[in-house]
């Protein structure tokens, strides 16, 4: 079945603006702010690029991991029709059957169109990582977006402090 490929525009946007508040933060803000040649901006470099790090390989396996298929051998048991593991359509109360993949689904699978297959716990397509985010990869796709979160926030931060000590952000918003 197929799967879009990996390498897009929008992870293309992705890394770019990932490398763009690294290397503001790293080699602009940092050094101006404490110099790279201190304790302290040497340390504050250091954990901004663990995090940087951290962000850029969750990101890669979010990206590169399936988010979890049907599998192909998958038939639910018609014995036990009052049981709450089925899931029932609402319109004709037959069990879940996916016309494009022709075969039953567990309950919470969708088919994707864009993936073009039935995905587990499907939560939703997400065109920034060009995959769907599913049951498998669920928690590498939050941790990513939490590490995202804290780099920018630290990366803000570090901004924050290096011109409101230079008096810089009365000079920026002048020139706006």
């Amino acid at each position: 079945m197929g799967r879009p490929g990996y390498i897009t525009v929008p992870i293309l946007s992705v890394l770019a603006a990932i490398g763009y508040v690294y290397y503001t933060t790293v080699f602009l803000a940092i050094p101006a702010w404490l110099g790279l040649s201190s304790a302290t901006g040497l340390a504050n470099a250091a954990v901004f690029s663990a995090l940087a790090a951290a962000c850029v390989a969750t990101y890669a396996v979010a990206v590169s991991r399936d988010p979890g298929r049907v599998p192909a051998s998958f038939v639910p048991d018609v014995e036990d029709a009052g049981s709450p593991i089925h899931e029932i359509k609402r319109k004709g109360g037959d069990l879940r059957y996916c016309q494009k993949c022709s075969h039953y689904k567990p309950p919470r699978a969708h088919h994707c169109r864009a993936c073009k297959r039935c995905v587990l716990r499907m939560d939703h397509h997400c065109i920034w990582i060009n995959n769907c985010v599913g049951h498998e990869n669920y928690k590498i796709f939050l941790v990513f977006v939490m590490y995202a979160v804290i780099a920018s926030f630290y990366s803000m931060g570090v901004l924050c402090i290096y011109l409101k000590m230079n008096n810089q952000a009365v000079i920026l918003l002048e020139h706006l």
